[in-house]
């Protein structure tokens, strides 16, 4: 059984309140309103590279890389931050079917010099070697993202963090088979754009979009253009070679919106012919999607969810007054729901736009510290789609109950490793040519068995669900690190799986990379772990384990006739609907966590019509689905 985010929420965050205030510890956590003690660590994010740098420690096998089961190891690191919140685009397939992926690596601990991009490249499904060294010759960089045109050039794109040569900076290549040529992203900000995210569209499959933030003033950049922490976009239509957009301020995504974004990599960019999406995840904003319809020249704003208070700063301080009604789930009276700052976004097919993100409560209680407080043990992957009113929030995967008894079993948020996000996050998403939706993301696996001995912590593994209906009803959660797939089925009660990265263009199965360590908790960041190897896995799992892989095209209710009465319901509601020919069919009633809660079939020609009960069923929003002749359709129903 899955567990709701409110009511789970609730139930967790007062047990942890009272758990912790009779021991006289603060249930909450402490975000540093600054950059700086935000989004990283002087260890790790400066120095410069020194001119005798010996290389990596590591030196893997000259063996090629076995394909076990379901996963192979294709890289490593002790470098373990691949994004603070919304993940990169580290995994690609080329039309050839070619498999690309990217990750931040690392070996030399102290400062990680060494720290670059680690590639592989699966041809014919077998994996080269396992990289020793990063691409980039003798330059500090991280967060790559990975994209490759229609044509087959691949354009790597990531930053660099190092005083005096801040930037975003770019790796490209004609084909595989040639060499890599390095630029740096074309700008005239004062030093550049760092923390940067790519996609790639375009009629022709050949252009770039790219978006990314000037330098912070907590590391020595300044306010640009009213905003710190300013998120700008780029574009190359030829594939990286030349730009014809750089610095572009979206309208709306400026100084009008906030002064200061409070994190980096909490917003996410993905394309589709001319549709390009953006979504900004920031947690003391409005959550929005800038959308654009012709190739990035103009853009249009929709709020996803509203948040409460406009222009708010950390320590200007709010009132209660100043919130939407009081809900009892609240943690606190002036606790925020919000996002966790970690989503992503994705065009379908038709250019629709799909935003996930990790949920969170938020709070301003003390007006002093320039610090804002979290919630750590809140949980649920919401959902929206541009279908749905701003607003009209959907949670569609959280913890898995694993006992069944309706209850988060975690006695104290010590048990849980500092990421900074909700219990359900880190989402990557893709889509078939069916149109099914895809999204893997990292969340808590509860239970005795899955707690790390050293600190007491449970793990995280990685889950996947599936909507075969639009994004209307969801399958429940699949969990990745099981027996059945992993290439060490022994240890899956000792893995911590976190930052999933799905092949966006989802084929006869999901394939995925994640980071793979034994211990819950960064290395660099949050819990400051001792340092260990993590393991870059990849994973490719039948698609069939989570949606019927016949082909089921998504028509209009108005195509079967399809009615509900009444509507709302508190009891029988008739349904009925118009068969061409004769067809079996199946009509469902999903809740809106995309559980089955009723099923029933037949066959029939003509008008059909059917009476299903739903007295038993609690109040609340459910989802109607129809499915016959190859065709699917779904629609809302309210039961009183």
């Amino acid at each position: 059984m899955n567990l709701r985010g409110l009511p789970l929420l609730c139930s967790v965050l007062l047990g942890l309140f009272c758990y912790e205030a009779n021991a006289q510890v603060s249930p909450l956590k402490k975000h540093a309103n600054a950059m700086q003690g935000v989004l990283m660590k002087a260890s790790h994010e400066m120095g410069a590279l020194p001119s005798d740098h010996p290389g990596i420690k590591n030196t893997p096998s000259n063996t090629p890389l076995i394909f076990r089961n379901s996963e192979a190891t294709i890289g490593t690191t002790e470098y373990d931050l691949q994004s603070n919140y919304s993940g990169c685009k580290r995994i690609s397939k080329s039309a050839e079917g070619n498999i690309m992926t990217v990750w931040t690596m690392g070996f030399e601990e102290t400062g990680y010099p060494d720290r670059g991009t680690g590639y592989n490249i699966s041809v014919g499904g077998s994996w080269d070697v396992a990289p020793s060294e990063r691409l980039e010759d003798g330059i500090r960089t991280g967060w790559p993202n990975h994209v490759v045109t229609a044509s087959g050039k691949e354009l790597i794109v990531n930053h660099v963090f190092t005083p005096g040569i801040y930037g975003t900076h770019i790796l490209r290549r004609n084909a595989s088979s040639d060499p890599w040529i390095a630029e740096i992203l074309p700008t005239t900000t004062p030093f550049g754009i760092v923390w940067p995210r790519s996609a790639v569209g375009g009629t022709d499959g050949e252009t770039i979009h790219v978006i990314g933030v000037t330098l912070p003033v907590a590391n020595g950049g300044v306010v640009y253009e009213g905003v710190d922490l300013h998120i700008l976009y780029y574009r190359s239509t030829d594939g990286g070679a030349t730009w014809d957009i750089t610095d572009r301020i979206i309208p709306g995504l400026d100084a009008s919106l906030t002064t200061q974004l409070q994190a980096a990599d909490s917003y996410f960019i993905d394309a589709r012919g001319e549709n390009v999406a953006i979504g900004l995840f920031n947690q003391w904003t409005d959550i929005l999607l800038f959308k654009s319809t012709d190739n990035g020249d103009t853009w249009t704003k929709t709020i996803v969810k509203d948040f409460p208070i406009d222009q708010y700063l950390i320590d200007q301080g709010y009132t209660i007054e100043d919130l939407p009604p009081y809900d009892e789930n609240q943690p606190d009276s002036l606790a925020i729901f919000t996002s966790d700052n970690s989503g992503t976004v994705l065009l379908d097919h038709s250019g629709v736009a799909h935003v996930f993100y990790g949920q969170m409560y938020v709070l301003d209680d003390d007006l002093t510290d320039g610090q804002w407080t979290y919630f750590p043990a809140t949980s649920g992957l919401a959902y929206w789609n541009e279908s749905y009113a701003s607003n009209e929030i959907r949670t569609i995967a959280d913890v898995v109950d694993r006992n069944g008894n309706d209850t988060l079993d975690v006695g104290s948020i010590d048990e849980l490793a500092t990421y900074f996000t909700s219990l359900t996050s880190f989402a990557s998403a893709g889509i078939d040519a069916a149109g099914n939706l895809f999204v893997v993301y990292a969340g808590l696996i509860e239970g005795e068995d899955f707690i790390n001995q050293e600190d007491g912590q449970f793990y995280r593994h990685i889950y996947a669900i599936a909507s075969s209906d639009g994004g209307e009803t969801w399958t429940e959660p699949l969990d990745l690190i099981a027996e059945e797939f992993v290439q060490e089925p022994d240890l899956v009660n000792f893995i911590e799986a976190l930052h999933p990265s799905l092949i966006r263009e989802v084929g006869d199965n999901l394939e995925l990379i994640y980071q793979q360590d034994f211990r819950p908790g960064w290395i660099v960041r949050g819990d400051m772990d001792p340092v260990e190897t993590n393991f870059i896995n990849f994973m490719e799992i039948d698609k069939a384990l989570l949606v019927d892989v016949s082909t089921k095209e998504v028509v209009s209710n108005a195509h079967f006739k399809l009615q509900t009465l009444p509507n709302p319901t508190s009891g029988a509601v008739q349904i009925s609907f118009d068969l061409a020919e004769q067809a079996a069919y199946q009509v469902g009633i999903f809740d809106l966590m995309g559980k089955s809660v009723l099923k029933t079939s037949s066959n029939g020609i003509g008008l059909q019509q059917l009476e299903l009960d739903l007295s038993d069923l609690p109040k609340g929003i459910y989802m109607l689905r129809l499915q016959t002749q190859g065709q699917t359709t779904a629609m809302k129903m309210v039961v009183e």
